[in-house]
């Protein structure tokens, strides 16, 4: 397809139902856009706007833009920028998320680092797969034609392959790989749900203010005593119990205990800390994570009870495998339907999940698993 001064358009995905195809420069830009903005404050944030950017720069090859036209199969669109996020942009981190948002985060070695290189891809790619375009000059080109830079991480999260690995690396790539797929979701998912004006992205979940939470359960709690049937005492050890948690939250984020008996309000002192905590250090949600279904459920129930008036109910979102009807549709406007777009990326002021959906989350490598993390 050509424009009215003849330079010719790339594009990153077929056409939606209005029949306009996605612009790749547009596609890199946003999800460059989206990736930083979803890691703001982290010292990463700068590679995982530059992930963004390169994670689909194969597709500026001719063989992909064929591909689009159904003349080509079979392609790899996502090794030569990570290739050029590696040797030119000194990225590990981003090299690794670009390799990763189509096959999966892979193990960090030399040996996967150096399987990017385009000469052994072109011999003998490992998924049986030809290469969009192989000269990474052509590519860069190309995107430089389309009015975009790439430009060297100042101070990258692992400026080479490290002689030791340490598990905080683990954690903020994991980091970093899931806001570069989140975004690259977001904003494809966009351009298949457009409208007649565009792009039509979906709505953001509910944001968390702390200070109206907490005086929501607050109000909740003591409703909750007033109605209570417990003696004197317990009533006392529940009072005793909450005012500890709100002291502790005022302490530095860390690890925090809380042991008391059975009966003693332990699921709404427990959230007071998180809120307060919240309010105090500037966290954005709370996630509470949970092994046994019943108990999920029944905190789910405590929590939207306390929350029932004036917020969503998306405000707390519950999250595991047997929730509700998951194949909902958003033209029967169900609010299952909206919950299972938020739990697709945590998206949620309170999260309430299984240890299995979390731990999956922190340790699987596929990118809808790991979509969710830059959330925490």
């Amino acid at each position: 397809m050509l424009f009215e001064d003849k330079t010719l358009a790339y594009f990153a995905h077929s056409a939606d139902h209005w029949g306009r195809r996605h612009l790749l420069a547009d596609h890199l830009a946003t999800v460059s856009r989206l990736a930083g903005e979803f890691s703001a404050g982290r010292p990463w944030s700068e590679e995982a706007g530059l992930a963004g950017l390169l994670h689909d720069l194969g597709k500026y090859g001719d063989k992909f833009q064929k591909r689009l036209r159904g003349e080509e199969s079979g392609i790899d669109h996502w090794s030569m920028g990570a290739w050029v996020a590696l040797q030119s942009c000194r990225s590990v981190a981003a090299a690794m998320s670009v390799q990763g948002h189509h096959i999966g985060l892979q193990h960090l070695s030399r040996d996967a680092l150096g399987s990017l290189n385009p000469d052994s891809l072109t011999r003998a790619h490992p998924l049986g797969l030809r290469l969009s375009e192989s000269d990474t000059g052509c590519l860069v080109g190309r995107l430089n034609e389309d009015g975009l830079q790439v430009s060297r991480p100042i101070e990258p999260l692992l400026p080479s392959m490290p002689e030791e690995k340490h598990l905080s690396w683990m954690l903020d790539l994991r980091l970093l790989f899931s806001a570069l797929v989140d975004a690259d979701f977001l904003d494809t998912e966009a351009h298949f749900e457009s409208d007649a004006a565009g792009k039509r992205y979906r709505a953001a979940g509910p944001t968390l203010d702390p200070e109206q939470a907490l005086e929501a359960l607050d109000r909740y709690r003591e409703a909750v005593r007033q109605s209570s049937k417990a003696d004197e005492g317990v009533a006392r050890l529940r009072d005793d119990l909450w005012k500890a948690c709100i002291a502790a939250a005022s302490r530095p984020p860390g690890l925090f205990t809380l042991a008391a008996p059975t009966g003693s309000g332990k699921t709404l002192a427990m959230l007071a800390f998180a809120l307060a905590h919240a309010r105090e250090h500037g966290l954005r949600r709370v996630v509470v994570v949970i092994p046994y279904l019943s108990i999920i459920e029944q905190t789910v129930a405590v929590y939207r009870a306390a929350f029932g008036d004036g917020f969503p109910n998306s405000f707390v979102l519950e999250d595991h495998s047997l929730v509700g009807d998951r194949q909902g549709t958003e033209t029967e406007g169900s609010a299952r339907y909206w919950e299972r777009l938020l739990a697709e990326n945590w998206d949620a002021p309170i999260v309430v999940t299984t240890s299995v959906q979390f731990l999956e989350s922190l340790f699987a490598n596929r990118p809808s698993a790991c979509r969710k993390l830059h959330r925490l």
